[in-house]
């Protein structure tokens, strides 16, 4: 029987390795952790850049809402005019349509201090709407004097301008010399002054509103600068972590099952590295491996060896194909050339002996690895490991030196005839067998002492 030796690491001493469902776990859970964060941060900086455009909204608004006030008051002054210079009461009725119904003025006032309480924007269009409100007190008296001047009946006007206490003096004027005195009021410099302070005040309010929006836009800015920052670190996090999972995996499981396989297939222990848990698998595998191998060197040689020749018989070599990779294996069938008349001239002992020396030869010309077996008779097989289809040249030659090796060999001597086949392909042993059979019918056919190797491949290699 071949004797079969190893470095087993599995009766050595290792540390306990790290385990990987213990890794993932932590990975997952941190992984968890910054997507949780990250959806929190995803969160406040959709608020924030609603915030955002919530002021910017907000600051179109309550600019249009100064200007709604600018603009109401230049309407009553252009009403106010007109109806001073040509004493048409539609101008009189915009007017006071203006500042009763449509109240711009006033909407504006109200809408800005909603959201400005007492700051200084809203002080600023309060003081514009408190000039605003003298300058009205001109225009009813410039208005009352033009009233007069056309001979309007006065019943007929609005409660403002019947209310208006004329000056005795300007009550004493003539018509021409009242509207006159009507139009100097709202075009002369006192009325002037109250406009562009009233403007004043306008701007001054813009310039509030302006700073305010800027400032919160400013905080706003640099809160959603900070989100994004953060977004930025937890999403590199999170890639680092999924790569370092990804490393430590390929490192502790994938790393080591792929080496294993090439220990695993040349028959030896797995070494115990990796994670803890393949670690335990590879620990499991060589109690496993080590309780084969003793059962493979403890069966009856009786019932896989030949008594005669020591190498493996029929049982031996049907057990051996079963549990072999045939797809990486080659059967080499042999024949004596002309055993039978060796045998009916020298004898059985003869022909025994001759069968010992041709097992031993065939022993003596492949690896410790390949298995040697008499089928019977003078019929041996070699089933050659871990080959591939292109071994063509180096199995014929192994017959050929097999050959000079008997031939030199003293007393009788009897060549042998060879048939091979690579197991790449096939079904089943007997289908193996049938290839490599068929096969040594070709070398016995060209007159024996010859090999014959069929299912050849030329794009393998191979590594004997």
């Amino acid at each position: 029987m071949q004797k079969h030796t190893s470095d087993n690491p599995a009766s050595s001493s290792v540390s306990r390795g790290i385990s990987i469902r213990q890794i993932n776990y932590f990975m997952a859970f941190l992984v968890l952790i910054i997507s949780v964060v990250l959806l929190l941060s995803t969160y406040r900086t959709n608020s924030g850049y609603d915030e955002m455009r919530q002021n910017t909204e907000n600051y179109i608004s309550w600019q249009q809402s100064a200007y709604d006030l600018q603009i109401g008051s230049d309407y009553l002054t252009e009403q106010v005019r007109c109806f001073t210079e040509t004493g048409d009461r539609q101008y009189l009725d915009n007017y006071f349509k203006e500042a009763n119904v449509t109240q711009r003025r006033d909407k504006a006032l109200e809408s800005v201090q909603q959201i400005f309480g007492d700051s200084p924007a809203a002080q600023s269009l309060e003081a514009a709407m408190a000039q605003s409100v003298i300058l009205m007190d001109r225009e009813y008296y410039a208005m009352r004097l033009t009233v007069e001047a056309y001979g309007y009946d006065l019943a007929e006007f609005p409660r403002e301008i019947r209310n208006v206490g004329v000056d005795p003096a300007d009550a004493a004027l003539p018509p021409a010399e009242k509207e006159a005195r009507a139009r100097d009021m709202v075009f002369d410099s006192t009325y002037y002054e109250r406009k562009n302070a009233i403007s004043g005040h306008m701007r001054n309010c813009l310039s509030e509103l302006a700073q305010d929006v800027e400032g919160d836009q400013s905080l706003t800015s640099d809160a959603l600068h900070t989100l994004l920052s953060h977004q930025q670190i937890l999403i590199i996090l999170a890639i680092a972590i999924s790569l370092l999972t990804m490393i430590l995996n390929l490192l502790l499981v994938v790393s080591p099952l792929l080496r294993s396989v090439m220990f695993i297939r040349a028959e030896k222990p797995i070494p115990i590295t990796g994670s803890s848990e393949f670690q335990f698998l590879a620990k499991t595998y060589n109690l496993m491996y080590e309780a084969n191998l003793e059962k493979r060197e403890h069966l009856a040689f009786e019932a896989t060896h030949d008594k005669l020749t020591g190498v493996y018989n029929r049982s031996g070599y049907d057990f051996l194909l079963t549990n072999l990779d045939l797809a990486t294996s080659a059967l080499l069938v042999f024949d004596l050339d002309k055993f039978k008349s060796i045998n009916d001239t020298y004898g059985h002992e003869v022909g025994d002996a001759v069968l010992v020396r041709t097992a031993q030869v065939l022993r003596a010309n492949f690896r410790d690895q390949d298995f040697v077996c008499r089928l019977g008779g003078d019929e041996f097989a070699v089933i050659m490991v871990h080959v591939r289809p292109n071994a063509s040249e180096l199995i014929r030659g192994k017959v050929a030196h097999i050959n000079r090796t008997l031939r030199r060999a003293e007393g009788p001597t009897a060549t042998v005839s060879c048939g091979a086949a690579y197991g790449l392909g096939v079904q089943d042993i007997e289908e193996f067998f049938r290839r490599a059979d068929a096969a040594l019918y070709q070398a016995k056919a060209r007159g024996g002492c010859d090999c014959e190797v069929t299912d050849t491949d030329p794009m393998e290699t191979v590594s004997l």
